[in-house]
């Protein structure tokens, strides 16, 4: 009697912690897909299938984006200036029409046919370098967001000019965001986090802790990367964040990183140490991944003004550095709120500049 006492007992607890709404263990996969490392964790709803499902998907993505032989965009690549349109997948397509929307808003300020110098430089790569003056002349006259067309009837494109290529590293991630939200959203996964090597990421609903996700901002001099200048609490919105910290080598006392002013050719340099964007709403991944290229390359004047006219709701944060003192200078567009009303564990080696 008493054996049978207890095992009632103990399927009553059960059941209280059940009806008391007890978040189950999350479902989550690490991986490294385009070069980073990916991290998809699920709480809700179809979520192992969710999970494997958005892997697989990145794993498409990146191939999709790569400059592998037999990639659209390495055959975009050697068709370059013969005329030829070339048949590309959907999702290039798309990535690439949404890029020239950008760069016409933007007046090439988001270029993705950048690839030239990106590929001179090749920062993140064991063949680093500082290009000579005729070296990056050279690759700078292959650029140019004009010569890049598009077909959409036929889902193809061309490039104009010989020795043009096209690098979609300022999009590809944000665009990935949006396709696991999507799937996220068919499976009725309502509770997670998706993390592209953290520059990357999307906040679906609560965290385990039935709080919003906290989301670091990086500290952008510390060689911890776990140390932050800020907390970014988020629930249902994404996050994207470039900076000077994240590829670079340095040579004679200078950093040169892999954001590139397409205009010049060279590593952006507007005094901006970081950006972080944060939105919400459809397309919100793409969208705060061309915003932290875009507003870091502009630099913070400039890209305060861009910010509050461009049409999208986002919430925007400068870094800046002056001395051992960082600088935080943000921006807003639409209704998205203010970062000052956002942030939260301010460091005290960070300081609000009025706007």
């Amino acid at each position: 009697m008493k054996r049978l006492f207890g095992m009632l007992f103990a399927v009553m607890v059960a059941c209280l912690c059940a009806a008391c709404g007890a978040p189950p263990e999350p479902y989550t996969k690490t991986a490294v897909i385009m070069d980073t490392v990916v991290t998809i964790e699920a709480e809700d709803g179809e979520r192992e299938q969710a999970v494997d499902e958005g892997m697989a998907y990145l794993q498409k993505i990146d191939a999709l984006a790569s400059q592998n032989a037999g990639s659209d965009l390495e055959l975009l690549r050697l068709s370059a200036g013969n005329g030829q349109w070339v048949a590309i997948s959907p999702e290039v397509f798309e990535m690439l029409e949404m890029s020239q929307e950008w760069a016409k808003k933007t007046d090439g300020a988001f270029d993705v046919t950048v690839g030239p110098v990106v590929w001179l430089w090749g920062i993140g790569t064991e063949y680093a370098k500082v290009p000579s003056e005729a070296e990056l002349a050279e690759a700078r006259s292959h650029v140019g967001w004009q010569k890049l067309e598009l077909d959409k009837s036929a889902t193809s494109a061309r490039l104009t000019e010989a020795g043009m290529r096209i690098h979609l590293g300022a999009i590809a991630k944000g665009y990935a965001i949006d396709g696991l939200c999507a799937i996220f959203k068919k499976h009725g996964v309502k509770n997670g986090l998706v993390s592209l090597g953290g520059s990357s990421m999307y906040a679906f609903g609560k965290s385990p802790k039935r709080k919003p996700w906290r989301i670091g901002i990086r500290h952008p001099r510390s060689d911890d990367a776990k140390e932050y200048l800020a907390v970014a609490p988020l629930t249902d919105a994404a996050l994207s964040s470039s900076g000077d910290y994240e590829r670079y080598f340095e040579q004679d006392g200078v950093r040169y990183h892999h954001i590139f002013d397409p205009v010049t050719g060279r590593p952006a340099d507007t005094g901006v140490l970081g950006v972080t964007v944060i939105a919400t709403g459809g397309h919100a991944g793409t969208l705060t991944d061309i915003l932290t290229t875009t507003l870091f390359v502009m630099g913070e004047e400039k890209g305060k003004a861009f910010l509050k006219t461009c049409g999208a709701d986002a919430s925007a944060l400068f870094i800046m550095q002056e001395g051992d003192t960082f600088h935080f200078c943000a921006a807003t567009s639409g209704d998205a709120p203010a970062m000052q009303d956002v942030l939260t564990d301010v460091a005290e080696s960070a300081q609000w500049e009025a706007e």
